[in-house]
């Protein structure tokens, strides 16, 4: 319920914000590190953003939904090899952007990715980004993401794609 509850308030702030910013809508290839590098051999994602105030300002900021899928790969123990599942998430977060000379937006998004994936509860989300500006409305960017759950960490390195819309 408490999802629910969430999704309906922010439905509701972007439809309040509308005439405001600008959606951008995007695809990610992630290199999972660390733990998850043992177990997933990359990722492929989805990336809607919503940034608030006029795509020029200094400083934007708006709300973010994504979709991760980790593959799982194939792992040996002891002589016999085992597969490992996918893993996915579904980030919704608070996206906060800062630009400098025009073309180089670097920020983060901080919020909770949910575990679409059986056995996956989610956690805490935070992604570094620094993304520059090749035309009017793409952006290639980089980022770190990490999802602390359980006592752990899901981390992979990114590099994506963002296309504007609305301007």
């Amino acid at each position: 319920m408490r999802k629910f509850i969430f999704a309906l308030t922010a439905l509701f702030a972007l439809s309040y914000a509308q005439a405001q910013g600008v959606f951008k809508a995007g695809a990610v290839v992630a290199l999972p590190v660390g733990d998850a590098g043992d177990f997933s051999s990359f990722g492929l994602g989805a990336d809607l953003y919503y940034m608030i105030g006029h795509e020029d300002a200094w400083f934007n900021f708006g709300p973010t939904v994504g979709f991760r899928n980790y593959f799982g790969k194939d792992i040996e123990i002891i002589g016999q090899s085992y597969s490992t599942g996918d893993v996915q998430f579904l980030p919704l977060a608070g996206a906060f952007r800062a630009k400098f000379m025009g073309i180089v937006n670097w920020g983060s998004d901080i919020g909770y990715a949910l575990g679409i994936n059986e056995g996956n509860d989610g956690g805490f989300y935070f992604r570094p980004i620094v993304g520059l500006d090749i035309a009017d409305t793409i952006e290639l960017n980089v980022s770190y993401e990490n999802v602390s759950r359980n006592g752990g960490s899901f981390s992979a390195f990114t590099a994506g794609i963002l296309f504007e819309f609305g301007k």
